[in-house]
Parts: structure tokens; C-alpha cells; sequence
């Protein structure tokens, strides 16, 4: 049996260690695999799926540090983590192919949580009055309260240019507040708040959780607008109200459990997100902080029905949140069949403790003036409610005003 262990002393023990965690690595990445293929979920899958790149990744640096042991061992392990690596971001790694010149109208598209550092809140109002090419703007995490109203002040900034608006009050979380709001260069009309569904979670992270939609005209085509910000992971350092605790042997013992909750209640909201999707044959944009990774497989039912625009047109890694030195992309622009991204990047800007992302998106020709919906019947677009509106010209509107007064 010698010939399979490493060299003695401190070298060998340092190899056995890294061949342990490159084996388990690889366990689990398969085991990832598997679920992600099949469809299958479980709250331990979803959290390891979480930190998927780094899993892969770490495990590949781990077999090359075990040294010592045959090859078969560790070569074959190492080999497919860099596989399953450059699988699941490969595309990320080079530019995406050329476009030819739009054939319609075309939007940009920025969703940004706000997040609940106000110090911060000048330079995101100060960074958004640059940004004179947005078209639709997506915020989470709008404050409401005597220490700070985000409306009056964005409003302000970007009313000119951004003139149709809908706010909507959201819960209160500790010192967050998941207010939401829309606002566009285009008309809104229709307008309203989406109760989303806590699923069986007990605490306060996922109760009152809603999404904000809304519809725009743009170049006579009505398109449908939704935004949202879902329940945040459970972590033992913050209660269900995510007021900062000590951490305790209790709040570690509860944790696995807190987490199964969580993810089970955000996948239950993300469902109900593709039902929205699905629920008219206008093309649909979804922004906002779904506090989930690309790779998660609670995310997995929604990126098989919609497309991610950085998915599409991104180049990275795209994170748009970190904690300490480990990023992720929690913030996500999807899009439905009708639309076509064109571009798509996270912005470098220090105004909150997510990253702005944007996205320019092609609203494509109608073919013949139908769309057939996914398993549906075709549709003649002409008999769009839009007409209905009544889209006379008039003051800017700030619809659900009545939900921040």
C-alpha cells in the first residue's frame, strides 16, 4: 500500500489533504451535475450550487498541491473540474460574436439595488444623472423613512429624462427597506404590485415579498416590465429581521435549517415569477436582486424559459455583489421570446453594495403581426390592449404614489 500514499513528513500529509478535498470536490461537482440534468432540488444541492466556480475551481488547484500520489488519483479528478469549469463559463471568457445592425427599437436597461448604506445614496443619484442613455431604470431597496426618502431625490435627478414612474412600498427589514420602483422614458401603464409567495417560511426574510410590473410603450409596441427583490439568504449572524447578532451555538445549530426554508420559499417565488412571464404574449423584461447565483438551481426553472442577458452578451464573470474577496452575480436582467440582447455589462460604480447591471435590448419584428406563446395559440397583436390605455399626453405619471404617501 505505499506505493499509493505521498512522500512522509509534512509534504505527504499536505498531499493527502489536497487529494481529500479534490476528491470531494469532484463528488460534488458531478452530483451537481446530475441534479442540474435531471431537475432534481434539495436545500444542500442549491447552497453548494451557490459557490459552484469556486467548488471546481479550488478542487483543480487542489490536485495539482497533491503531489506525490499516482496520477490516476488526481489527474483524472483535476482534468474534469476543469472541464465542468470552463463548461459552465467558457462563453464568459471570450467576446461574444457580432450583431448585425438592429431591425427595431432597441432599450437599455439598468437594474440596481440601492442597498441600505445612505451614505452611499449621493453618488448612486450622482453616477444615474451621467447615465444619460438609460432608458428603463429598475430599483430595489428604495428607502421610505424620516432618515431618508429615495423618491423625492431620484426624481429630481433623473425626472427629466426618466419622467414615468411607479414606487411601491416594500417591507421592512432591519435597516433595509424593499421599496421598488420603475421608471422609464416610455409611458407606463397598468401598473400594480405582485404578492409573491412566502412558501412555507415561517420568518420575516421572505413575508410580504412582491414584485413590481408594469407595461411600456415603446415605438408602438407595448412591453412588459417587472422588477423585484427576493427573500435574502438566512445567515447566523443576522436574525429573521436581518438585525446584526452575535453569532451562537444556537444560531449555527439552526442554521441548516433556516437555509432549507429560505431557498424553498424563493424558489416557490421564482415559479411564480415564470408564471408572470408566461402570462401574456407581449415580450417581458424581468430585472432586479433575485439573491441567487446563474448556476443555482433554484434559479434553474425561470433561465430554461427566459434568457440572461448577460448569459447572452456578458464578458466575465459578471459579480455584481461580494463578500470580502468571494463575488457573485445576484442581480439579473432576463428576457423573454421578442427581444434580443445585444449588449450587456455590470458597471464598475462604487454607489452601493451591489454593482449596477444594464443591458441593451433589440425589441425584435413581428412576423405577420402574430407571436405564438409557448404552448399557446397564436395571438393577433393588433388586438393589443395598449389601444386601451388612452395614451393622450399628459404630466408625468408616478403610479402606486399612493403606496410611498
Amino acid at each position: 500500500m505505499r506505493h499509493w500514499l505521498p512522500a512522509r513528513g509534512v509534504r505527504g500529509w499536505v498531499a493527502l489533504a489536497a487529494l481529500a478535498v479534490l476528491l470531494a470536490a469532484a463528488l460534488a461537482d458531478l452530483g451537481l451535475w446530475y441534479a442540474r440534468g435531471w431537475g432534481g432540488f434539495s436545500s444542500k444541492a442549491n447552497f453548494a450550487s451557490h459557490f459552484w466556480p469556486y467548488l471546481a475551481l479550488g478542487g483543480a488547484v487542489a490536485g495539482l498541491l497533491a503531489r506525490g500520489v499516482p496520477n490516476a488519483l488526481r489527474s483524472v479528478p483535476t482534468l474534469w473540474l476543469l472541464a465542468s469549469l470552463a463548461l459552465q463559463h467558457g462563453g464568459l471568457l471570450f467576446p461574444p460574436s457580432p450583431l448585425p445592425p438592429p431591425a427595431g427599437p432597441t432599450l437599455r436597461v439598468m437594474t440596481l439595488n440601492l442597498g441600505k448604506f445612505l451614505e452611499r445614496r449621493h453618488a448612486a443619484t450622482a453616477f444615474l444623472r451621467e447615465r444619460r442613455d438609460v432608458d428603463v431604470l429598475f430599483l430595489q431597496e428604495v428607502h421610505d423613512t424620516e432618515a431618508r426618502r429615495d423618491r423625492p431625490a431620484f426624481e429630481a435627478a433623473l425626472g427629466g429624462r426618466l419622467p414615468h414612474a411607479a414606487w411601491l412600498r416594500g417591507p421592512t427589514r432591519g435597516s433595509s427597506r424593499f421599496g421598488l420602483a420603475i421608471l422609464s422614458r416610455h409611458p407606463l401603464r397598468e401598473a400594480r404590485a405582485v404578492p409573491l409567495p412566502p412558501g412555507a417560511e415561517t420568518s420575516t426574510l421572505c413575508q410580504g415579498t412582491e414584485a413590481l410590473v408594469a407595461k411600456a410603450l415603446v415605438g408602438g409596441r407595448a412591453v412588459r416590465l417587472a422588477t423585484t427583490h427576493l427573500c435574502p439568504p438566512h445567515v447566523p449572524w443576522f436574525d429573521p429581521r436581518l438585525r446584526s447578532v452575535r453569532v451562537f451555538p444556537r444560531s449555527i445549530w439552526t442554521w441548516p435549517g433556516a437555509i432549507r426554508e429560505v431557498e424553498y420559499a424563493r424558489r416557490s417565488q421564482i415559479a411564480h415569477l415564470l408564471l408572470l412571464a408566461e402570462g401574456g404574449v407581449e415580450p417581458f423584461i424581468l430585472g432586479g436582486d433575485l439573491n441567487t447565483t446563474p448556476m443555482s438551481l433554484d434559479l434553474l426553472p425561470l433561465s430554461r424559459r427566459l434568457r440572461s442577458a448577460f448569459d447572452e452578451r456578458g464578458l466575465g464573470f459578471g459579480y455584481t455583489f461580494y463578500v470580502g474577496p468571494i463575488g457573485a452575480r445576484i442581480d439579473h436582467m432576463f428576457y423573454s421570446e421578442g427581444l434580443r440582447a445585444r449588449s450587456a455589462a455590470v458597471a464598475e460604480a462604487d454607489v452601493s453594495d451591489h454593482r449596477p447591471l444594464e443591458a441593451v435590448l433589440e425589441i425584435l419584428p413581428q412576423a405577420g403581426g402574430f407571436l405564438r406563446p409557448r404552448g399557446g395559440r397564436e395571438t393577433n397583436r393588433s388586438e393589443s390592449v395598449f389601444p386601451r390605455w388612452g395614451l393622450a399626453p399628459g404630466p408625468a405619471e408616478n403610479l402606486l404614489a399612493r403606496r410611498l404617501d
